[in-house]
């Protein structure tokens, strides 16, 4: 009876009627019911008044029985009308709504190479529907596999599933938001399968944003009673907001089905090197070999080079070509570093290339090579120290600096304003001035201040040491003596570079104290000492107590500090005192001691850690940014990796052999693009470039497509010099989604821990249906049952109609 009255009602799973009562629908008879009476009675008078009064009919009876006929029609009328129901407040318990979420991004297009194991479980569970894995034409896609699984009869997953739950299914193939699909039903206990199946072709999203996913879920059935969420994906998660997250905020279990090996055979190559190496002297390549599923494979590594048009040289773009002998790594463990010498022999700027043979095993052989552009330098370093007096800094650093490779007496410069002229003058170590011409002051890497009075620094040199900073990249160091600290520096444009806030008055303060390091000292290389973290809490004990440190007002507020005071405050009387703190200022960075005491490093262990210092340093202020003469003409994009059919922003800063604009009368640098997409020179396109002023005089910007994928080589000529200034990208047709072959297993277990679900194996799914929990809620309703079908309507008109036909036939006949 419940059933039958359930699906007259359209309610599922009625279980009671609670009360009920008769009434009308419409407005106008819902208000005021006895409107209905008293135009059922006014429809009785006319027809009995037009039958009795018009129509003229002889026998009484006649007329009578024909009113009653047009009365009762007219009343059937009046109640179709009011539209009378029943009302019943009925009790149910329905079926919980249980999603269903497919992965249709572009991953779900890769064809895995499916492990014995799991092939036999597939073939056990899937039955007829097993796809063919023994042919390499017909091995199945991720999607296919689970297409597969949909149609299986065997498995019938979906139709145990649709018996407890309402189901809705989804398609994530978008980057933003999920699709909907069709479940369509058979019948009462089957579900289309195969239309289901259908909809899942043409996987194509280039993202998984499966967090951004889930959201959109969240949404669209915030007003139903939620069984879970089935998601059948590899869980590759790498757009869109944190996956956990917006799991923990759709508050109902997330049952995950896994796509995809969980481990794949891959081998990834990364390299690691000096940005900067001298010509003739060894150094040190690392190649970083990462692989799944090889272990005891042996692979042979090659180191390949290839010049770049540099400002130091002319070159017109040579091939890669191997420059160390190559040498056979075992894999006996997931990470494997394999060191190469090199020794160059050619100066100018050159891609270094890591690269591995591929395996025919491997899944994806796009990252068997790994490259950075790198300078080789036949010249030292440039760096100047800038000192009012001798100091102990001073005479260990000039030792320190001559003896290093990249630096050198030719390297090494200063100003020491206490020496006598004469010396200055006859001695290759020391600068006559401070203020030297543009091209000679910019083409320094470092400067360092060390304890200057105010007086020393004219106005000339402020300017030009901010601009150093600030528009060229460079890096100063400024150390404070026992004489002159930040507030010497106080009313110079200098200040506004300092770490640290200066105050009026600020002297020297005397007492003995430990340096004490702050979290943010791990972050920074030449803050690390020795090979581990005990080595460099002892060396930087040797320092032993310091004896004096000139104070700030505070931290600048964009300074990080690496060092502090143990007990002194800054004016708030909270902040520590920075002792050491580092600055971004435009393009480069000031580095700010508040003592020149770092020689104490030298005690008992001599130069080792006081040269690794100052020496990491160096390249941190030095070598990671544009060098020499390369600050004068800088080639950029925007980015080094782009897909097909992206634009390149190209980005050009140059200056005049002076360091000033350049006077171009057409205001546009010419360059060229080429695209290598082939190990032969007849494979490599070109394309001409035209690069306008921009901006500011000294920026040359334009954006340019790229529709070819491989290794791009941009070159731009420079004006000054005539030579040709390169940087490269890459261009790969490979989207986020390929950047992966293995299924990320880790991801996929979280979200079904974290949420109160349960992982599971694509040949697992028909556990699905024992495994999700039904969320059973009593829901009250009211409803309404309409008493008048218009079928019913009609046919009982027809036949009053019908009825009075003939009555008037037999008043004709009497």
């Amino acid at each position: 009876m419940m059933n039958w009255l359930g699906k007259l009602l359209g309610v599922e799973r009625l279980e009671s009627v609670s009360d009920w009562h008769v009434q009308f629908g419409a407005p106008w008879a819902h208000e005021r019911p006895a409107l209905v009476l008293f135009a059922c009675m006014a429809m009785g008078a006319l027809s009995i008044i037009f039958y009795l009064r018009y129509q003229g009919v002889k026998r009484k009876k006649a007329s009578i029985g024909m009113a009653i006929f047009r009365t009762v029609l007219l009343c059937m009328l009046v109640l179709v009308l009011a539209e009378p129901e029943v009302a019943m407040e009925v009790k149910q318990n329905p079926r919980p709504l249980l999603l269903m979420l497919f992965d249709g991004t572009d991953s779900m297009n890769m064809k895995d190479g499916v492990p014995e194991n799991t092939q036999a479980a597939l073939k056990n569970a899937l039955g007829e529907s097993a796809p063919d894995f023994t042919d390499e034409a017909k091995r199945p896609t991720r999607q296919g596999l689970v297409q597969a699984t949909l149609r299986s009869k065997q498995l019938a997953w979906l139709d145990k599933l649709s018996k407890k739950f309402r189901l809705r299914g989804y398609v994530l193939d978008q980057a933003d938001q999920v699709r909907e699909i069709l479940m369509p039903q058979i019948d009462s206990d089957q579900v289309d399968a195969d239309a289901v199946a259908r909809q899942l072709d043409g996987a194509k999203a280039n993202v998984t944003a499966l967090g951004t996913a889930l959201d959109d879920l969240r949404l669209r059935s915030r007003s139903h009673l939620l069984a879970g969420v089935v998601v059948v994906s590899d869980f590759d998660q790498n757009r869109g907001q944190p996956l956990l997250h917006a799991a923990e905020r759709l508050k109902a279990p997330v049952y995950t089905v896994g796509v995809g090996p969980a481990k794949a055979t891959n081998l990834s190559v990364g390299i690691q090197s000096s940005m900067v190496m001298k010509k003739g002297e060894k150094t040190t390549v690392t190649a970083l070999l990462r692989q799944s599923g090889l272990n005891g494979r042996e692979v042979e590594v090659e180191l390949m080079a290839r010049r770049l048009g540099t400002i130091e040289g002319s070159a017109q773009g040579e091939q890669f070509e191997r420059v160390a002998q190559s040498s056979v790594v075992r894999m006996d463990d997931e990470t494997v570093t394999a060191e190469i010498p090199y020794i160059p022999q050619i100066t100018g700027r050159f891609t270094l290339q890591v690269r591995v043979k591929p395996l025919d095993e491997e899944v994806l052989q796009e990252d068997n090579y790994a490259q950075r552009d790198v300078m080789i330098r036949d010249e030292s370093l440039k760096l100047l120290f800038v000192e009012h007096e001798p100091t102990w800094e001073w005479r260990f650093m000039k030792e320190v600096f001559h003896r290093h490779p990249m630096i050198g007496q030719e390297g090494f410069r200063t100003y020491l304003d206490s020496a006598d002229f004469s010396v200055r003058r006859s001695n290759e170590l020391f600068t006559e001035t401070l203020v030297r011409s543009r091209e000679e002051f910019f083409s320094y890497d470092i400067i360092f201040l060390s304890d200057v009075p105010e007086r020393m620094l004219s106005t000339q040199f402020q300017k030009m040491l901010k601009e150093y900073v600030l528009r060229f990249g460079g890096g100063v160091v400024i150390l404070a003596g026992p004489r002159h600290g930040p507030s010497a520096l106080l009313n110079t444009g200098i200040a506004d570079m300092l770490p640290v806030v200066p105050g009026q008055g600020l002297r020297v303060r005397h007492g003995q104290f430990n340096l004490r390091l702050t979290p943010q000292a791990a972050n920074y290389d030449f803050m690390q000492l020795g090979e581990n973290e005990f080595e460099n809490r002892d060396a930087w004990r040797n320092l032993e107590k310091l004896q004096w440190y000139q104070p700030g007002l505070r931290p600048h507020p964009l300074a990080t500090v690496l060092a502090e005071h143990p007990r002194a405050t800054c004016v708030d009387a909270k902040t520590p005192q920075p002792l050491i703190a580092v600055r971004r200022y435009g393009k480069g960075e000031v580095v700010y001691f508040a003592f020149n005491e770092m020689w104490r490093l030298r005690k008992v262990y001599g130069e080792k850690y006081y040269s690794q210092f100052w020496g990491q340093l160096i390249y941190r202020m030095g070598l990671s940014r544009a060098l020499g003469s390369q600050k004068r003409f800088r080639v950029e994009t925007d980015r080094d990796v782009y897909q097909a059919g992206q634009k390149v922003r190209i980005s050009v800063e140059a200056y005049s052999r002076n360091y000033e604009p350049l006077d171009l009368p057409d205001g546009v640098l010419t360059g060229r693009m080429i695209a290598e997409q082939g190990s032969g020179e007849s494979k490599s396109a070109e394309t001409m470039v035209s690069i306008p002023l921009s901006r500011d005089k000294v920026i040359y910007e334009t954006s340019v497509p790229v529709f070819t994928s491989g290794l791009h080589r941009l070159m731009v000529k420079d004006p000054v010099t005539q030579d040709e200034v390169e940087t490269t990208f890459t261009v790969s047709p490979t989207t986020a989604e390929g950047r992966s072959a293995v299924r990320d297993i880790a991801m996929q277990r979280a979200l079904a821990d974290k949420t109160g679900g349960k992982s599971y194996e694509l040949h697992e799914v028909a556990d699905l249906a024992d495994d999700v929990k039904e969320r059973s809620v009593e829901e009250y309703s009211n409803r309404r049952l309409p008493l008048w079908n218009t079928w019913l309507v009609l046919v009982l008109g027809l036949t009053l109609m019908l009825g009075e036909w003939l009555t008037r036939k037999l008043m004709n006949l009497q």
